[in-house]
């Protein structure tokens, strides 16, 4: 079994211990015990809850007999989640559902995943998702094989081939305070920045600057340039400090090539029960025909760390769908990321059964595109 361990686990993880720590005299072995215990009632309400879409009551898990605990105990357990914020009632006398928290802890730190599940899922993408030359055609299907194998909507999005490596700077004066830095990658794409020009920068110091700059440059991804321009900053041994600073805006924010989304299986959100509300319908509508927001959130998967990433609820930023979840995983082309892929349900998903299916479209698309498999 496999857990999925992101970056809030430790944090929410030690709020649990401080939550239930008990006077000194109460040794490790016991805090260890109640700490396990409020972890498995936390998972059975969130797996009734995911099950069901019914708040989960202490009666219930009491009858199901596997906690071996009386009502009034998971009640009491119960409470104390909720005051640490992981749990909340509805209304009166209701059972408890999870709030967000509580499904980012129950995600990060008490969720498996079956091996054999994620080996289903492996062989089921490698047979539906064939190699073909046409990349549209490959991305397309991919969208549709998420949707189909989540009854969510499944979305992908590719970036055209974008600016790469340096190959080559021009400084070009314009004017007395201006300079256009005209930049050329290795793939033969332009890119044009105005610069401030310094006022003790002649022509002749100018073509000198070019040299170094192509010197240094050349040949370089943005990283390696924004790493490169910010050593040149710390000495600016050419005294030209605000050339570099614009040099260095320009490789934090490039002009980006376009970023192509393509979105299936709509309708299957439409057909969940709590999405229905119609500021929710509409929201969906919107975003799926604007489709920035979208894109700005693929953005953040890709900036971050690779591996699966969930946005629970309030941690995206869908305008009026508090009850949407979002499940990305970036994919690679040969040496670099090509897009991201994942699909947009209810927050009332399970987890373990959708993070795989999005895991492992991603490994194998990457695998077709002459990415990593990692």
């Amino acid at each position: 079994m496999v857990s999925f361990h992101h970056w809030r686990s430790q944090v929410l993880s030690a709020k649990v211990l401080a939550s239930i720590s008990r006077p000194s005299n109460k040794n490790c072995r016991e805090l260890n015990e109640l700490k396990e215990r409020y972890d498995i009632i936390l998972s059975e309400v969130v797996r009734g809850y995911l099950n069901s879409g019914q708040p989960v009551g202490s009666r219930t898990l009491a009858e199901q007999g596997e906690l071996g605990l009386s009502p009034a105990s998971i009640r009491n357990v119960m409470s104390d989640l909720e005051r640490m914020g992981m749990l909340y009632s509805p209304h009166t006398s209701a059972g408890r559902v999870p709030t967000d928290s509580g499904l980012r802890y129950f995600i990060d730190s008490l969720m498996v995943i079956d091996d054999n599940l994620r080996d289903h899922f492996e062989q089921a993408v490698a047979k539906d998702l064939m190699p073909a030359n046409d990349i549209d055609r490959v991305l397309h299907k991919t969208s549709d094989e998420l949707a189909n194998l989540t009854h969510f909507t499944g979305l992908v999005s590719v970036h055209e081939p974008g600016f790469a490596r340096i190959q080559k700077i021009e400084l070009v004066p314009v004017s007395t305070d201006q300079v256009l830095a005209v930049i050329i990658s290795d793939q033969n794409e332009v890119q044009n920045r105005l610069l401030p020009r310094q006022s003790d920068i002649s022509d002749a110091k100018l073509a000198e600057v070019t040299c170094r700059l192509n010197e240094m440059l050349h040949d370089c991804d943005l990283a390696q340039v924004r790493a490169r321009l910010r050593r040149e900053m710390e000495t600016d041994r050419l005294r030209i400090r605000k050339l570099l600073d614009g040099l260095m805006r320009w490789a934090e924010t490039p002009e980006s090539s376009q970023t192509e989304l393509f979105v299936s299986g709509q309708r299957h959100l439409l057909e969940v029960p709590e999405l229905s509300v119609i500021e929710t319908v509409r929201s969906l509508l919107t975003t799926f025909e604007e489709k920035e927001v979208l894109i700005r959130l693929i953005q953040e998967v890709e900036h971050s760390q690779s591996g699966v990433k969930v946005f629970i609820g309030s941690e995206h930023a869908l305008v009026d769908m508090e009850e949407i979840s979002v499940v990305l995983a970036s994919y690679q082309g040969p040496g670099q990321v090509m897009g991201t892929l994942g699909v947009i349900g209810p927050k009332r998903m399970h987890y373990e059964r959708v993070m795989p299916i999005v895991d492992c479209t991603a490994r194998w698309v990457s695998h077709m595109f002459g990415g990593r498999l990692e």
